[in-house]
């Protein structure tokens, strides 16, 4: 037939012919003669159909169809058997390219096929007749009652099992760790169990993995335990360091407080002359009156005695006072009361300097009345702060200092020494706490470098600011705390 006929007939075919495949049809005479008989008859399962047609009246007879669905079924066998022998060319083309171990064998273990990449790791050659080698003979000697008793029965009664096994290399004989997949193949048309197949992936490289990631584990755990080995001696070692330095902060507290004490050991030893002086008097007078006779001996007597222990007491406080501060003391931290605190170092900061005609005001926020500190090391601080104004103020006119206390916030609080002297020398500013710098001529440094060691070691910050009135002011922070009942 002219394929002008054929594609004529083509255009004339409608989705409704596949779905009433069979019935005959009438179209335009492709010739031009008239009408043709058309007869339609599906292929498989009607996805396509055969199409015949005429331009005899008598179109399609009875035979003209059962040829026509003889044609159909004979075209739809040669479709299946087609796309059968399709499948499984890709079929063996995927199995034959993957890098698995891939068989099957009959239900009692004699081997049927095993792919190329199979072969190789086993050391079978492609060419070589494996028909008369049996499941046994791929697995080493050890495994060989394991899967006779275990996988084999397993896979054949459940349909599948999986494990692992070693399979056996035929030419080097070296046993190879395998993760083996076993299933049953059954045929599809419900025959019963016909092959046992296996795809079975090599594992030295995922134990080689293994071994190494336990050694690099095993390395890094060594390592993490020197290395805390390590640690803990660089610890200990700044433990010691620690120690050490905070063992030279308290010698070197205590050489300050020595200096101080050693500056107003001359007044003290004045100070301490008169109370000492006036012991001996009252004694001698109580021995003279003794020596008497007479009524009022008694009395007198007890008056004198009552002059020497007020004496003793006062000579008695002076030396507790200087006892209380030279002294090493404890480096315990505990709340204190700020007032007191501040009055305390304030005396002792203006002894021997009695003398001077310094206002020393003393101003105390009610909201800051506790800090959590060192005591002794802190009036130490005040009173290297107060006697350096005191110095500086010496001979000024309407010479004053003011120590104030303020709270910061609920954490901290804040003390400053302001006086109106005459201030630090612009070129020592930057260079006020180092040791040994010093603004006297006869100072030995040390003072200011002592007393930022011990602001900072109360987790607190020491810092010098032009008075905005003329002179000098210091402040520091201190913890605020709240008195324990």
């Amino acid at each position: 037939m002219p394929q002008e006929v054929t594609e004529a007939i083509r255009l004339e075919i409608t989705p409704e012919w596949f779905k009433g495949a069979g019935r005959p049809r009438v179209i335009p005479d492709p010739l031009g003669r008239g009408s043709a008989n058309i007869a339609t008859a599906a292929i498989g399962l009607g996805r396509s159909i055969l199409v015949a047609g005429s331009s005899g009246s008598g179109f399609p007879r009875e035979t003209d169809r059962l040829m026509l669905s003889v044609a159909a079924s004979d075209v739809a066998i040669a479709l299946q058997r087609r796309e059968a022998e399709e499948d499984a060319r890709r079929f063996v083309a995927l199995v034959e390219r993957s890098p698995d171990f891939v068989a099957f064998s009959d239900l009692n273990g004699r081997v049927q096929f095993v792919n190329l990449a199979g072969r190789q790791l086993v050391g079978i050659e492609p060419t070589d007749d494996i028909s008369n080698l049996h499941v046994v003979d791929f697995v080493s000697s050890s495994e060989e009652e394991r899967l006779l008793n275990q996988c084999w029965p397993a896979a054949l009664a459940d349909r599948r099992w999986m494990g692992e096994l070693n399979l056996c290399n035929f030419k080097t004989g070296e046993n190879i760790p395998f993760l083996v997949d076993v299933f049953r193949i059954d045929d599809p048309r419900g025959h019963g169990p016909m092959n046992v197949a296996t795809v079975s992936r090599d594992l030295r490289r995922q134990k080689q993995a293994e071994r190494e990631l336990r050694s690099l584990n095993e390395s890094l755990e060594r390592s993490v335990e020197l290395r805390t080995a390590e640690l803990m001696a660089e610890i200990t070692e700044r433990k010691r360091a620690d120690e050490r330095s905070r063992e030279l902060q308290s010698a070197l507290s205590h050489a300050g407080r020595l200096s101080v004490a050693g500056e107003m050991a001359g007044a003290l030893a004045h100070e301490l002359s008169q109370p000492l002086t006036a012991v001996a008097n009252s004694a001698n007078a109580a021995l003279r009156l003794l020596a008497r006779s007479g009524s009022m001996r008694t009395e007198s007597v007890r008056e004198i005695m009552d002059d020497v222990a007020g004496q003793a007491l006062r000579a008695g406080q002076i030396l507790r006072r200087l006892r209380d501060f030279v002294t090493r003391g404890k480096s315990e931290k505990k709340i204190e009361d700020i007032e007191t605190l501040i009055r305390e170092a304030n005396a002792f900061a203006r002894t021997g300097l009695e003398s001077l005609q310094v206002s020393v005001t003393l101003a105390f926020d009610p909201r800051a009345s506790h800090i959590y500190a060192n005591r002794i090391q802190i009036q130490q601080v005040l009173v290297n702060l107060i006697r350096n104004s005191l110095e500086e103020v010496a001979g000024v006119p309407q010479a004053k200092i003011d120590v104030v206390t303020r709270k910061i916030d609920s954490k901290e609080i804040e003390i400053s020494v302001a006086d109106n002297g005459r201030g630090v020398v612009p070129l020592v500013v930057d260079k006020l706490f180092q040791p040994f710098v010093s603004t006297r001529h006869d100072g030995m440094g040390l003072g200011l470098a002592i007393c930022r060691s011990i602001v900072e070691s109360h987790k607190g910050k020491l810092w010098y600011e032009p008075n905005p009135s003329g002179g000098a002011l210091f402040r520091f922070t201190l913890s605020s705390a709240e008195p324990t009942e």
